[in-house]
């Protein structure tokens, strides 16, 4: 499974990686056969975030190590040597720029919707 890794090295810059987890076949649950497994990953808790109509995003670091999936609508996401990318419903990021001049985040509707899942 990708997923999009946005990270900083200590310099202040933040930067893209593409990345993978790697899983294992896993039998789940009776019934179900054997399914491709990541993790378990640890994570304390989970929050539903939804845009406000007309809100204005400023460049920022992540609060904490966190995944985020999106849910609905699409967002580009800036770095900051200026590279681009766009993520939408179903992407998955890991996002660890929690120090520097981070990255912006500029949903491209109103309607983005997406879930932020904190490391633990």
């Amino acid at each position: 499974m990708r997923y999009l890794r946005i990270y900083d090295e200590g310099d202040g810059a933040s930067r893209f990686e593409d990345a993978e987890l790697q899983g294992t076949m896993t039998h789940i649950v009776r019934g179900v056969p054997p399914l491709l497994v990541s993790g378990p990953f640890r994570c304390t808790g989970i929050t539903f975030v939804g845009q406000p109509k007309d809100a204005h995003w400023e460049a920022h670091v992540a609060p904490r190590k966190q995944w985020i999936i999106v849910l609905c609508a699409r967002a580009a996401i800036t770095i900051t040597d200026g590279q681009c990318r766009e993520v939408g419903p179903g992407d998955i990021v890991l996002v660890e720029d929690t120090a520097g001049r981070g990255h912006l985040t500029t949903p491209l509707t109103t309607h983005f919707r997406f879930a932020m899942i904190p490391n633990a």
